[in-house]
């Protein structure tokens, strides 16, 4: 289920931000300002379609009489060069709104489109890819809302969704072998704990942890550290350096591989809106 309160306030913002009920070009559309217009949104690369709602709401947040059909449905696996939807509406309101709608499409579209081919690359469906909070400013409920259409398990929405302690707090805390935290089960949240060496794995299990995380574990010390687990917590491997590690950690028996490039250095989908 999409949360629309955080959905219309994404779309307000970007729709503010673009000035749209300040087009300058309405002064020279005039009356044909108010003529009705069909516009076809294409692509030119295949792609995982995401971002259906904030495409439409680009436009109906202005103006609530504006038609949209789409042709495919969200998640949808798209080859190139498909009339995706149609937009049937004002010219006004298409052409003050088409770049809003466009951002959002291409930008989720890439994101999803990226992360089903780790998926594909993984091929393990006993490992879940995790996304993490490495996400732009003001746009991570849409990050992982589009890693999630893809198939892929949302980790941490925020710092209040599960307890991290990650090398720099055990840093401040003085190592993982000082901290003397003490995790209940049946707490709502989950704990897990970054380790960076073998050593600190048995200190680290001693305090009963739902997840380790292995941090830019070689693969031999990935493999010893889960001997050293042996089933009393779960596995996630992090620090992945490319695509390749991926086939790579496949056949282990880990649970999670948390991967920051999910949300990162994302390469948008190339869509255009002509009219017809």
């Amino acid at each position: 289920m999409i949360d629309k309160k955080i959905l219309i306030k994404s779309v307000k913002n970007a729709l503010k931000e673009d000035c749209v009920n300040k087009d300058l070009t309405h002064k020279v559309l005039g009356k044909e300002a108010l003529k009705k217009i069909n516009a076809f949104l294409t692509n030119k690369e295949e792609l995982v379609l995401s971002g259906i709602d904030w495409f439409n709401h680009s436009f109906k947040l202005i103006d609530n009489s504006i038609k949209v059909k789409w042709y495919f449905k969200e998640g949808d696996v798209i080859p190139p060069n498909q009339e995706i939807c149609k937009v049937s509406g004002t010219a006004k309101t298409i052409l003050s709104s088409e770049r809003t709608a466009i951002n959002f499409i291409q930008f989720m579209s890439g994101i999803s489109t990226k992360a089903k081919s780790y998926l594909h690359i993984l091929n393990n469906k006993n490992i879940q890819l995790l996304d993490t909070r490495k996400t732009l400013p003001g746009l991570r409920y849409e990050q992982k809302y589009a890693t999630k259409i893809a198939g892929i398990k949302n980790h941490r929405f925020s710092l209040s969704d599960g307890m991290m302690l990650k090398d720099n707090h055990l840093k401040t805390l003085g190592g993982v072998d000082l901290i003397n935290y003490k995790h209940d089960q049946t707490n709502k949240f989950f704990f897990e704990i970054e380790v960076k060496k073998i050593n600190e794995i048995e200190p680290a299990i001693s305090l009963k942890p739902d997840i380790l995380m292995f941090d830019n574990f070689s693969l031999n010390q990935i493999k010893k550290g889960i001997k050293i687990v042996d089933q009393r917590a779960k596995i996630e491997v992090s620090g992945l350096k490319n695509e390749k590690d991926l086939t790579k950690l496949s056949q282990l028996k880990i649970d999670f591989i948390s991967m920051g490039d999910l949300t990162k250095n994302i390469k948008s989908i190339d869509f255009s809106l002509n009219i017809v």
